[in-house]
């Protein structure tokens, strides 16, 4: 018996929304989900000199029309009726706004997007434009494509490049959901927007949305799915990296005692150096041997060659017992650092977290594992609004 067609998602892209990384990334999920999904990446024809640049993605080019509905005054006068009476709290109408900008000039334009339609489609997904970062252009496209989602009955879902965590509400209250990279972006939308699905990426996806990632992250994102999968690391469960070194081998089972309370929470990531053994002992072995019991209480762990960093981009913290390589790394790629050293005064810089009481590192360990029942992989979410239009709540 034949199988059914598989759902497919549509992902607009325009000029200026793409990076070599970014690129990649989008050539790895579509391999990733080619058996659960089709991703087909679709271009307005007013981005088409970006088509050689994606040709790896196979992108489907459709057509735009503008149709200029009025110019100068006329255009004030539609924009103050369309407005009508409302007005900030201050007393200040929206339609006065309008003197500021070209005292309310220039052309009103409507454009309309031939997307094709097609009934296995089960969602658009579109970047999020901003005041600060976007063109007119780029704005004029996103909101036609929600209208002719809205129109088909297909939910829009956007996603953050430029941060959202800013006054401008009005393009991230449009799509149906929103895709946030940061945990600030998450928590202001969400107290903002709560009649919106909102997902926070985990940070191995969040961190190739942006123009200054590089190749360690795509890196990253390779060896999260994979550890994720041959380890059977659950969603749910919260990665802690564990930067691991036979010179504290004391001070490591102290730390992982302190850890080991949330085990049935957390995911322990263990690194070891194939240069770090001891007579007839590995690294491996001693961890295994000296931590038995501690580590009986976590609901899995692995352990992770030191000399291949980026696949600490799994983890949603590090936990050390002292600022070293990997804490500088994890660091310069936004993940948290909790340093539990009873030595030292404590100290917060950035990502970077140093505690000298255990009941401080535990509640910053808490806060973190608290958070992360709000992170969603893009698979995930794609999976999660394939069967239809995302409900509220």
């Amino acid at each position: 018996m034949p199988h059914p067609p598989l759902k497919k998602i549509y992902w607009l892209l325009q000029s200026n929304q793409t990076t070599s990384v970014i690129l990649d990334f989008l050539t790895l999920l579509k391999t990733r989900m080619e058996r659960l999904l089709e991703i087909v990446f679709i271009v307005p024809e007013t981005s088409g000199e970006i088509l050689p640049q994606i040709k790896s993605l196979s992108p489907k080019l459709f057509k735009v029309e503008n149709r200029t509905a009025y110019k100068n005054h006329q255009a004030f006068q539609a924009k103050r009726h369309i407005l009508g009476d409302n007005s900030f709290a201050q007393g200040l109408t929206f339609s006065d706004t309008l003197l500021l900008d070209d005292l309310g000039g220039g052309n009103l334009i409507q454009t309309t997007v031939k997307i094709p339609q097609d009934e296995s489609v089960a969602a658009i997904i579109l970047q999020i434009p901003t005041p600060l970062g976007s063109s007119e252009k780029e704005e004029r496209i996103f909101h036609s494509a929600i209208t002719w989602a809205a129109a088909c009955n297909i939910p829009s879902i956007g996603y953050e490049l430029l941060p959202l965590d800013t006054r401008w509400l009005l393009a991230a209250s449009l799509p149906d959901g929103v895709i946030t990279r940061t945990r600030e972006s998450f928590d202001h939308l969400s107290q903002t927007l709560d009649h919106r699905n909102i997902w926070q990426l985990p940070n191995y996806e969040a961190s190739l949305f942006t123009s200054v990632s590089t190749q360690f992250n795509v890196n990253g994102a390779k060896a999260a799915y994979h550890n994720r999968s041959s380890h059977q690391i659950q969603e749910n469960k919260t990665v802690v990296y564990l930067p691991h070194n036979v010179a504290m081998t004391y001070e490591y089972q102290d730390l992982i005692r302190l850890i080991a309370p949330f085990g049935k929470n957390i995911h322990l990531m263990i690194s070891y150096g194939k240069d770090q053994s001891r007579g007839a002992f590995s690294h491996q072995d001693m961890v295994k041997l000296i931590c038995a019991k501690e580590l009986s209480a976590f609901a899995s762990y692995s352990f992770h060659d030191l000399n291949a960093p980026w696949e600490m981009m799994l983890a949603d913290c590090l936990c050390a017992c002292s600022a070293c390589f990997q804490t500088d790394i994890a660091q310069n790629k936004g993940i948290p650092c909790l340093i539990y050293d009873p030595m030292l005064e404590t100290r917060s810089t950035g990502f970077k977290l140093r505690f000298n009481t255990s009941q401080e590192f535990k509640t910053a360990l808490k806060k973190i594992i608290s958070r992360k029942k709000n992170q969603l992989e893009l698979g995930s979410i794609f999976m999660k609004i394939a069967g239809g239009k995302p409900k509220s709540g």
